[in-house]
Order: structure tokens, then sequence, then C-alpha cells
């Protein structure tokens, strides 16, 4: 996905592949979720805030997602091994990579496990999380056709809060109106507002998210 022209009878979406047209649209694309809502001359107080994961291999390896709440780090069992992520980097460059972070990772993480291959992880990742100044999620319509939404900005909770959200926009977009009280995540308007996006260097949406045609 690429723009979108959403109007009063239909909304068209561009994409690399061509161009769809669909009754309604969510945006719900992380922090890429800015750049495609400014597309239609929305502001969406959306900036990333980098995180950090790696693989490693343990002798007694979790069988479910455990939070290791003092250290900030949370353990997600795998196919492959156990996923250890954590930390919170606000940085522009939010491609860049700092292995200090991962370090970091490993000291908060290690008086609580025994039997971890520390110095063989595989898989080291920086990926940017999508933050909102209020730490609150935007969940509402965008732009004046009625037709265009987002659910996005879950900060740190996006997988957490993925379930309420989805059933909350999808009551909104087929009732009009969701049983849970959106007003405190309804996305600013533009004329109440004078939030401005930081100069970062967005990323191409990734190729797992984007629209295909069927």
């Amino acid at each position: 996905m690429t723009a979108l022209d959403p109007r009063a009878d239909a909304v068209t979406v561009m994409t690399s592949e061509g161009r769809l047209e669909a009754d309604a649209v969510v945006l719900a694309a992380g922090i890429w979720s800015a750049a495609l809502a400014a597309t239609i001359g929305e502001r969406l107080p959306i900036f990333p805030g980098k995180g950090y994961s790696f693989k490693l291999r343990i002798d007694d390896a979790p069988r479910h997602p455990i939070l290791l709440d003092a250290a900030h780090v949370v353990m997600t069992p795998l196919h492959d091994g156990t996923r250890i992520a954590g930390t919170m980097e606000l940085d522009r460059r939010h491609d860049r990579f700092d292995r200090r972070r991962v370090e970091a990772i490993v000291a908060a993480a290690r008086p609580y496990l025994c039997g971890a291959c520390w110095e063989q992880r595989w898989a080291e990742w920086v990926g940017p999380r999508p933050m909102t100044p209020t730490g609150l999620p935007l969940i509402g319509r965008i732009g004046d056709s009625g037709r265009a939404f987002v659910a996005a900005g879950h900060n740190m909770y996006g997988v957490t809060l993925a379930p309420a959200t989805g059933r909350a926009i999808a009551q909104l977009i087929a009732r009009g109106r969701s049983e849970i009280d959106l007003d405190p995540f309804a996305p600013p308007r533009r004329a109440a507002t004078a939030w401005r996006a930081p100069r970062t260097r967005w990323p191409p949406l990734p190729a797992a998210a984007r629209v295909r045609r069927r």
C-alpha cells in the first residue's frame, strides 16, 4: 500500500501492484500508518520507538511467553529457539542497529535464566514500535469520507491489545459505533492539533504487509 483516495462511495487503495477498490480501509500498519495517512492530509502522532530482539537456545526452554517484569524483557518460545526481546530506544535512525542495546538485554535477563546459551545467540534484530505521545493507540475514523479508519500506535502492547482493537474497529465500520468508548483513542483532527511529525526517513512498507490483488 502506498496511498489512499477515499471518496463518498468507495476508497481507492494504491499499491505497488496496482489499484484496489474497497468499501472501507483500516490503516493498521504500525509506524507506516502515519505516512499512509499523510497521503489524505491527515497527521497521525505516531513515531518509532526502537525495540531489539534475538534468539537463543535454553536447556529448559519456556513453553509459553514469559514477561520478566523487573528486567523489562519478554521471552517467546519459537520452533527453533527462544526469542528474547526488550528495550526502548527513541532514535530517528530507526534502522540503525546498536549492539549495546542487545548487551543490555542480555545483562538484564541473564540472572533469571539457567542453561541459556548467551554467546551463541542469532537473529539479532532491531525494529520500530509505533509510539504515541499519550501512550494510547489511535482508533477511529480519519479523513472526511467516513470510509478511512486507523487502528495503530499501540506502543509496546500491539499483540496484547489486538483482539479488542479488532473487535472495536469492526463494530465501528459495520455499525457506526463500538460497544467500547473510543473517544479517548480518537485520532486528532487536523484543525485540533499542532503536532508535527519528526523528520524521519520512513522505510518502505514491508512486503509481507502489502495489499495484494486477488
